[in-house]
């Protein structure tokens, strides 16, 4: 029988009195054997010795030995799998812990910050439109003409941070102007830091004028009225500076009307124009006071007629007609066109831009605007006042400019090089 056999029975009482009464001086020695032991192994340390001297060994009979050698054992495997047990434990948690860091912990952190990535809506053939793409789609087409963006790819490197490439999709001068930048927990960092710069406020000749005078432009200037801040200061001004224009390139030009035009007029009068230039935005009035006010975004508008659409998806429920020029079939470029020139659908879909960046605060913080409620505020204005027209931009050449500078609805033109 081995000896643990005989200490499992002498545990269950199973064992004669001589045999039990063995077993018990067997436990007495080898405690005292494990005393010695331990003292002797502190002594080896303190005096920083090998062995003691083989003749101050304590001798052992074979027996006490081998019941000695058993239980050790006993107890290393018995340590040994109690480590082994800690250890596995430790590691367990350590790889949950460090899955969580590398792969949830990350989207944790971004979800309290813009998600450019965040994916708005799927279409029928599989295509997917993210965030900055339609944040970008609308912010463009309301304050940023001839620089219409729709196309933004994202590549997410974690807790709220972000690589982006913003395309151009159409170009009139030839060239395209992409742009690469970072989104960095709210933070907006581009490398071309002019690709979201908004036209200056007075860039249309009615900044700071009287709106709610009946005479033109040209009047008010004439006598005096208002805070005028525009250069050219007149039709004669503009032709001199169209004059000095390349024959042969595109400019984007901000013609202002010497008159505010009511929608249908406007209209009428784009339409005149429409065969020789391209891109038309027309800038309403935004607001109930007489000047254009401080603090507003200034010169918000949209676009009457397009040379491009967009492939763009969201929620059409919330936002219906939020992205006008947006279609998979050409079929559908004659509809939108004919829908815009109606006042009411016109207003609508304006104001509906307007109501989607109002609440897309983080975005226009990211791109150095007012807060949303501004939006809001011209929305309303839009929806109780209808559409009053003071400006528009377009893409034209040296040529179309001049013709457009000579109408008798124009006050002046002002023109940068197109995209």
């Amino acid at each position: 029988m081995k000896y643990h056999e005989l200490l499992e029975l002498y545990k269950r009482k199973e064992l004669s009195g001589e045999q039990q009464e063995m077993v018990e001086q067997d436990i007495e020695r080898h405690e005292a054997i494990s005393e010695y032991l331990f003292e002797k192994e502190e002594e080896d340390i303190l005096q920083d010795s090998g062995k003691l001297p083989e003749e101050s060994a304590v001798q052992f009979t074979e027996k006490e030995k081998n019941a000695a050698d058993d239980f050790t054992k006993r107890v290393n495997r018995a340590v040994r799998r109690a480590f082994l047990k800690m250890g596995a434990a430790v590691c367990a948690v350590t790889l949950v812990v460090v899955l969580l860091v590398l792969f949830v912990l990350p989207h944790v952190v971004s979800s309290f910050y813009y998600g450019p990535g965040r994916i708005v809506g799927e279409s029928s053939y599989g295509g997917t439109t993210n965030q900055m793409s339609l944040d970008l789609a609308v912010y463009t087409e309301l304050a940023l003409p001839g620089a219409y963006r729709d196309n933004v790819q994202v590549e997410d490197r974690g807790y709220g941070n972000y690589d982006i490439n913003i395309y151009q999709s159409v170009s009139r001068s030839g060239e395209f102007h992409h742009a690469a930048g970072r989104v960095e927990k709210n933070k907006l960092k581009m490398y071309d830091i002019n690709l979201l710069n908004m036209p200056s406020s007075n860039i249309f000749g009615w900044f700071q004028m009287n709106m709610d005078r009946k005479d033109t432009l040209t009047e008010q200037v004439e006598n005096g009225v208002g805070s005028f801040a525009y250069t050219p200061e007149s039709k004669e001004q503009s032709a001199e500076d169209l004059k000095m224009l390349d024959d042969n390139k595109y400019y984007l030009a901000y013609v202002t009307l010497d008159k505010i035009l009511p929608y249908n007029d406007f209209i009428e009068f784009a339409e005149s124009c429409s065969e020789r230039a391209i891109d038309i935005w027309c800038v309403p009035r935004t607001a109930e006071e007489s000047y254009m006010p401080i603090g507003r975004p200034a010169n918000l508008g949209f676009y009457i007629q397009r040379g491009q659409s967009s492939m763009l998806e969201w929620n059409q429920e919330k936002y219906p007609d939020l992205i006008l020029w947006s279609f998979d079939d050409t079929s559908e470029w004659d509809e939108a066109e004919e829908k815009i020139k109606d006042e009411t659908f016109a207003a609508e879909h304006f104001a509906v831009m307007l109501d989607y960046m109002s609440g897309q605060d983080e975005f226009l913080g990211m791109a150095g605007q007012q807060a949303g409620e501004k939006y809001a505020e011209a929305a309303d204005y839009i929806r109780e006042n209808g559409l009053q027209v003071y400006g528009f931009a377009c893409t034209a050449d040296k040529e179309t400019l001049l013709e457009l500078n000579a109408e008798e609805e124009v006050f002046g033109i002002r023109t940068e090089e197109a995209e």
